[in-house]
């Protein structure tokens, strides 16, 4: 996946996804509140920057993804693993 901020545009790996936001791996820390811009496939998805580290990088989607287009990115479609607090239905998933 390739993500554009500003004029620079790096590349960068999808780990969790859901209709309105993903986590991002090996990107350079990134400003919360800046607009992004994800391009994977033939889609170009206008994100927020909510949180980054020098490791991940969290985003929110401007506009909710369609499920065709979930698919798409996240590859197949399955249930999404609850995260160890036991937090149920919060749509996100493991994408290796």
């Amino acid at each position: 996946m390739r993500v554009a901020h500003g004029r620079e545009v790096q590349r960068a790996r999808l780990s969790n996804i859901s209709a309105t936001g993903a986590r991002l791996w090996q990107l350079s820390p990134l400003t919360p509140g800046g607009l992004v811009i994800l391009c994977q496939l033939d889609m170009k998805i206008p994100a927020k920057v909510v949180w980054s580290n020098e490791r991940q990088t969290g985003v929110t989607f401007l506009k909710p993804l369609k499920p065709a287009d979930l698919q798409a990115l996240a590859g197949t479609v399955g249930q999404a693993a609850p995260p160890a607090g036991g937090w149920r239905h919060h749509g996100f998933r493991e994408i290796s």
